[in-house]
């Protein structure tokens, strides 16, 4: 019988981290699954080692030359049968019961097509909890700004994939998977179970490490596309947009213009979804609400332009009492600050 899973896992020269990464799978509390290894043409011995595990779940296909992880996916998409595919990262790590949680999730939810988690990233001992939107209509409007499904994390269902011919594009070089969630959001729901089920390796050989500037600069590409679904991309203020992704980037301690310019740019956005309809209203209100708060609180500089922005925008309803707090003390010790200049 066909298993109900797929894990698929690109791998180039990764031999450093490979066989934990290959035992956190194998070790999975829910074991029906199929382990497909692409060793991408390596050259450090990483194909040696996944096929140095003798467990009859794994299925190595080792390709003569590197092709690319772009490729290399979906190529291995193509290759899968079962209904479920869930995708690893060579040197990531899967808690045990990944796979178990995420399966009864996508059973429970036939509308959703690509369930991912929270994550932890880790370099040495350093550990960094991630935490994202786990409703649909929460995770789109995030995916206007900012990456919120772990790749490494996610399962997706092949049916869907299938009939929306939704592959990884191999025209763009870096967030690939990023853009494919952009694009699987017009056509079925995302989710994220609220559960560290990966841990994610910072490194120098890290994808994430070796591309964060080229990261950037695809991010404004994808913005390009997902702001002409608004009519927006050629609107005057949209350097604005990249400027407060990414909890506010390049958003800390500009010039007081910056906090009225990011309110028109919300206004923007929210006007175009009212005539576009492209997210839920008051996801997107809500969203837009927090990432305001977030601006104010990093130009308190400007003390009296975040506090009236704060109070004009109603954001003492948006976010918990332990955040205006912080607010408010940060706003009186800037004033306090400023008359004794």
């Amino acid at each position: 019988m066909m298993p109900a899973l797929t894990v698929l896992m690109t791998v180039y020269n990764a031999g450093d981290y490979l066989a934990e990464c290959v035992k956190s799978i194998l070790n999975q509390t829910y074991r029906d699954f199929t382990f497909l290894i692409i060793d991408d043409g390596s050259t450090d011995g990483s194909g040696e080692i996944a096929a140095s595990f003798r467990d009859p779940r794994i299925r190595l296909l080792r390709l003569s030359k590197n092709i690319g992880q772009i490729a290399a996916m979906n190529k291995g998409l193509e290759m899968i049968e079962t209904p479920l595919i869930a995708r690893m990262d060579a040197d990531d790590i899967s808690m045990p019961q990944r796979f178990a949680h995420q399966v009864a999730y996508m059973e429970n939810h036939p509308d959703t097509g690509i369930c991912g988690t929270y994550a932890i990233a880790f370099e040495g001992i350093k550990r960094f909890y991630y935490s994202y939107p786990c409703r649909s209509h929460d995770i789109k409007v995030k995916l206007l700004f900012e990456n919120c499904l772990v790749h490494s994390s996610v399962m997706m269902r092949r049916e869907l994939l299938d009939r929306h011919n939704l592959r990884y594009n191999d025209q763009l070089k870096h967030s690939y998977d990023w853009e494919l969630w952009q694009r699987a959001a017009n056509h079925f729901d995302l989710a994220n179970i609220p559960e560290y089920q990966v841990r994610y390796r910072i490194h120098e050989e890290s994808v994430t490490f070796r591309t964060s500037r080229y990261q950037i600069e695809a991010a404004e590409q994808l913005d390009s596309v997902s702001l002409a679904l608004l009519g927006l991309d050629d609107h005057p203020l949209r350097k604005i947009h990249r400027d407060v992704s990414l909890d506010t980037y390049k958003a800390e301690n500009r010039d007081m213009e910056f906090l009225r310019q990011v309110g028109e740019w919300f206004d923007a956005l929210r006007e175009a979804n009212r005539i576009h309809r492209v997210f839920d209203g008051e996801a997107l209100n809500r969203f837009l609400k927090k990432r305001l708060f977030v601006v104010c609180t990093m130009n308190t500089r400007h003390w009296r332009q975040a506090l009236t922005c704060f109070l004009k925008e109603g954001l003492i309803v948006r976010v918990n009492w332990l955040w205006s707090l912080k607010f408010f003390v940060k706003i009186f010790l800037s004033a306090l600050r400023l008359s004794k200049v």
